[in-house]
């Protein structure tokens, strides 16, 4: 992933009560909070950004991984964004190739912090391992190793500290061995070996399973 000059880097980002004013008890916040990201698609989106390399994904790349069409994917995301969960930056810089993305999702400090609070970043290691195995096709490899903005400290350094324990070590065995056999797996993905004269639609749907 690129350090560019060009990163969005900016003032830190506060929410402005995404999920209540004053008014509102802190437990009907958390509530709301729950039950927003917690909706499918959402959850869908949630989980591929934490399982990418970098944590800066590629719209095409949730379209792979989300079994959702193009435009309900652009409707959640533009609702994350709203709520200050997630946004929307660009790369600048002059690493990127000419048919390199140049725009990417990412977790705001906000949006950090409520999936910490929700236990959330515990299933970084697993959700990364089996984005590591799953069968890319040669635009999503492209968009995979494409430059990219660096994401800002704190967001970064919440993604350095999670590593596999033995229980979630256990639980990504299990879910491996599943897709060896043809079923529980969380990316419904092509397998690692695919027939080389299969071709993927534009549209094909890549669902993903829920882990939590």
């Amino acid at each position: 992933m690129s350090n560019s000059a060009d990163a969005h880097r900016g003032p830190p980002e506060r929410p402005t009560d995404p999920f209540g004013g004053e008014d509102v008890l802190p437990f009907e916040k958390q509530r709301r909070a729950h039950r927003f990201i917690t909706q499918e698609t959402r959850y869908y989106i949630i989980q591929a950004i934490l399982g990418h390399p970098d944590h800066l994904v590629t719209l095409d790349e949730l379209e792979y991984l989300v079994p959702k069409n193009r435009s309900t994917i652009l409707e959640h995301l533009d609702r994350l964004a709203a709520k200050e969960i997630v946004s929307k930056h660009a790369y600048n810089g002059d690493e990127a190739e000419q048919n390199d993305p140049r725009e990417f999702w990412r977790f705001t400090s906000y949006g950090i912090t409520l999936l910490d609070e929700y236990d959330y970043l515990r299933y970084v290691p697993v959700l990364r391992a089996l984005q590591d195995n799953l069968y890319l096709t040669e635009k999503i490899e492209r968009h995979r190793n494409a430059p990219r903005p660096a994401l800002p400290d704190d967001v970064a350094n919440a993604f350095t500290a999670p590593t596999l324990d033995d229980e979630m070590q256990a639980e990504l065995d299990d879910v491996l061995a599943a897709r060896e056999r043809g079923g529980g797996r969380l990316f419904d993905a092509p397998p690692v070996k695919p027939d080389p004269d299969a071709t993927t639609e534009d549209d094909a749907d890549r669902p993903l399973d829920e882990l939590f």
